[in-house]
């Protein structure tokens, strides 16, 4: 590969300053809501480590790599600094191409560490084949490198099978994922007076926001929330806000500068997401049928047999699949069946809720309501009692995904291993349950205008843990009740 057209994604090696007309750049300092990943402070650039970031498509992986690169600048030489858009590429060998190419020239200038940041690596078939020849080759010369994917199926087992891969003797995690903004960070970005009262008890340190989770799984209301209860009704503003945007920047700034999100933003994300099928090969009108049946399922445990049925997809083995390559994209959270004895049925009814409010709002409107706007369509989701409902299951669904990580973070974290649902023989149902190194507890969500008896008939049987509610607030036996938007800023 030419160096001249290396230079043109790197305009820094001119001159430093330029990283301000990266477009990346231009668009967040013109954000009206600003938002810089907590996981930045979780990448050491001083290590010959290969990161892979993964996460789904516009949750601001670009970005986070050039706001890395703009702080380097300040510190490093400018041209020890290598971005490069891979969708670019032809192939793996265009990969090894502008790899030896630039390498190659830059020790030809010092021998000081090296960034390199390749984005949207997985557009490259057998990407591996050449990262793996160039960490063998070079690995330990003053490296480090940093690669994102979103359609990520090979992503993290790529790295993984690498013999002698950088990063394992540095003993550092190299797979992050990087997911839209949690609900607290959306509260934090949106009204930083409102969320100041929630570091007033110390929320924004993980480790004492996981203490007082624990609290909660436990059947005990923390001293917090009895104090910060009163913010509820502001919350609740944001919450709603939060099912609209999912949290995703592109949607959380239009919307805060025009109180409305645009069509062209909800087609890019489909036109991304089934681009991303059509390069691993997989056919866009089954994706679709089985997407359409598994909205309207939302949040119910059913077989993938019924999919198979209600999608006309001949194999059972392809409806597998697709779920496999949805849930790996970040589209899908697939939740298992677990005994009260602790026992995973896997074999079971499973449930399947979207990842995240506004790709569930993105592909309705697609394939469910295609004649609609899709943003008058995402609101009236939120205006009907069960649709708002749903969509608070589906975000407490995802945040305990979070949760668990935070409790047991590891390279090798699977949700599906911690996170789970029950069903009783009687058919009382508890829409999770978390299990982890001694916790097991459920977590009912209830969002509704009263409670009643019956609603504990399921977590009851769990013993402990916390009924996520619309307004009640309390404590029954080792069950606390909690407003959802409460609730939301202790994960």
């Amino acid at each position: 590969m030419d160096l001249i057209e290396i230079r043109k994604q790197n305009p820094w090696w001119e001159s430093p300053k330029r990283i301000g007309e990266d477009p990346k750049i231009m668009d967040f300092e013109a954000s009206k809501v600003k938002w810089a990943p907590r996981l930045k402070k979780y990448i050491f650039l001083d290590k010959n480590v290969v990161y892979s970031i993964r996460g789904p498509r516009q949750v601001g992986k670009t970005t986070l790599i050039k706001l890395i690169i703009r702080e380097l600048l300040q510190k490093s030489n400018p041209t020890n600094i290598i971005y490069f858009a891979c969708d670019l590429l032809k192939d793996n060998l265009a990969l090894k191409d502008l790899l030896d190419t630039y390498f190659t020239w830059v020790r030809t200038q010092n021998n000081e560490r090296v960034h390199i940041f390749l984005d949207e690596i997985s557009s490259v078939n057998d990407w591996q084949k050449s990262i793996k020849q160039f960490v063998d080759i070079n690995g330990n010369n003053n490296i480090t490198i940093v690669i994102t994917g979103s359609h990520t199926l090979d992503i993290k087992n790529s790295t993984e099978r690498m013999p002698g891969r950088v990063g394992e003797k540095e003993n550092v995690p190299v797979h992050k994922i990087l997911l839209p903004m949690k609900f607290a960070e959306y509260v934090q970005m949106r009204n930083p007076e409102l969320y100041r009262q929630a570091q007033d008890f110390k929320l924004d340190i993980a480790e004492d926001r996981g203490k007082q989770f624990m609290e909660l799984m436990s059947g005990r209301i923390p001293a917090s929330a009895n104090n910060l209860r009163r913010l509820t009704p502001e919350l609740d503003a944001l919450l709603d806000e939060y099912l609209l945007t999912g949290g995703i920047m592109v949607a959380v700034n239009e919307y805060a500068k025009s109180g409305r999100i645009s069509s062209q933003i909800y087609d890019l994300y489909i036109r991304q997401i089934m681009g991303d099928m059509s390069r691993i090969n997989r056919d866009e009108r089954t994706a679709k049928r089985i997407l359409a049946s598994m909205l309207k399922k939302v949040g119910s445990s059913y077989s993938w047999n019924s999919i198979k049925k209600d999608a006309d997809i001949p194999a059972q083995q392809t409806v597998d699949q697709y779920i496999n390559i949805l849930h790996n994209m970040f589209i899908l959270n697939i939740v298992y069946k677990i005994e009260l004895d602790g026992a995973v049925k896997h074999a079971s009814d499973k449930k399947a809720y979207i990842l995240n409010p506004f790709i569930f709002h993105a592909l309705n409107s697609w394939l469910l309501n295609p004649s609609k706007d899709p943003f008058e369509c995402s609101k009236e989701q939120i205006m009907v009692p069960e649709g708002k409902a749903m969509l608070i299951e589906a975000v407490v669904g995802d945040h305990l995904n979070r949760a668990a990580h935070n409790i047991r973070p590891s390279d090798t974290f699977d949700p599906s291993d911690f996170v789970f649902y029950s069903k009783t023989n009687k058919g009382y149902e508890t829409d999770f349950v978390l299990r982890s190194e001694g916790l097991f507890a459920g977590i009912e969500v209830k969002y509704q205008n009263s409670i009643n008896s019956g609603d504990f008939k399921g977590i009851s049987k769990i013993g402990k843990g916390c009924m996520v509610t619309k307004k009640d607030f309390g404590q029954k036996n080792n069950i606390t009740l909690m407003p959802a938007s409460l609730f939301l800023l202790y994960i």
